[in-house]
């Protein structure tokens, strides 16, 4: 693959790929909730190589689940919600839990894999001393693509041999491999990942992910103090801005770094909230006392 010429890479075709039953077989797993947008085009760059689709569904009700029923594709659905403590972890496990190929990608919906790397996984998978492949990928902030910001440093071994590798972690899931990184491969190309419709939405994932991230903050067991809601922030917008490279990409990298000064800011800010709340009852009852409200003496 290392010496084709790109135009050798941008014609390659499904036909290229190696067929199933050639090898070791291979299960896309997904996590999912509301992907009507991207959902098309996830079953459609897999349905003519993949020997199997798992997706876990978070109760989605924009139309995904009627999509997938009918697509032509037989995709195995698991209906979950999504648990405060096991987080996206544990909804990938169960995923990894209903496969029954040999081997197992892990993936979103709005990712893909183009052929080159389709390619590279099912030669790796015959590797029968490796129990996982780490891969990189491409990722897309606003449309277009984002190799900056810290993005591009994510690696993760999410091509894994079925009943050797496991998730651990809520939010920021991570891969445990039997045999750690002596079993764990490298492959070459890289896998794309869509990320955000829009601003809007990356908006929105964020206030979701921030009472998770701040249970993660919490669970440290030390006190959020002034500095943490100014100083981690900052050091995190400027690390992705300057050390990473943001300022390369123009407007969208200033975006960027003001998103991530104010993503972190809402989980420290969460963080605080859930250490100092006064809670209702609480306020009521001061309010009730200082006001004389059911004492012997009030009105």
């Amino acid at each position: 693959m290392a010496d084709r010429t790109q135009s050798e890479h941008q014609a390659l075709s499904q036909a290229d790929l190696v067929r199933r039953g050639d090898g070791p077989s291979l299960a896309a797993v997904a996590i999912a909730r509301d992907e009507i947008v991207d959902i098309k085009g996830f079953i459609a760059h897999l349905r003519d190589w993949i020997d199997e689709i798992v997706i876990v569904d978070d109760g989605s009700t924009d139309g995904t689940l009627e999509y997938l029923a009918d697509c032509g594709f037989p995709v195995t659905v698991l209906q979950r919600r999504l648990e405060p403590d096991g987080g996206f972890g544990a909804q990938r496990n169960h995923g990894l839990d209903a496969a029954r190929s040999d081997w197992v990608v892990h993936m979103d919906i709005d990712e893909r894999i183009p052929p080159e790397l389709a390619v590279e996984m099912r030669a790796a998978i015959r590797d029968a001393d490796r129990n996982a492949f780490r891969y990189r990928r491409l990722n897309y902030f606003l449309d277009r693509p984002f190799a900056a910001g810290g993005w591009q440093t994510w690696n993760a071994p999410q091509l894994g041999r079925r009943g050797a590798h496991r998730f651990t972690g809520a939010i920021h899931e991570q891969v445990a491999v039997d045999g750690g990184d002596v079993r764990t491969g490298q492959l070459t190309h890289m896998m794309l990942h869509f990320a955000d419709a829009s601003f809007g939405e990356r908006l929105r994932k964020n206030a979701a992910y921030s009472e998770r991230s701040a249970r993660e903050i919490l669970a440290r067991g030390k006190p959020i103090r002034p500095w943490h809601l100014v100083m981690i922030p900052l050091k995190r917008a400027l690390t992705a801005y300057l050390w990473h490279g943001a300022w390369r990409t123009g407007t969208r990298g200033v975006i960027f770094a003001i998103y991530t000064f104010s993503g972190t800011f809402n989980w420290y800010a969460v963080a605080w909230d859930e250490q100092n709340r006064i809670g209702r009852n609480r306020l009521e009852a001061a309010l009730a006392k200082s006001w004389g409200i059911g004492d012997e003496h009030g009105g």
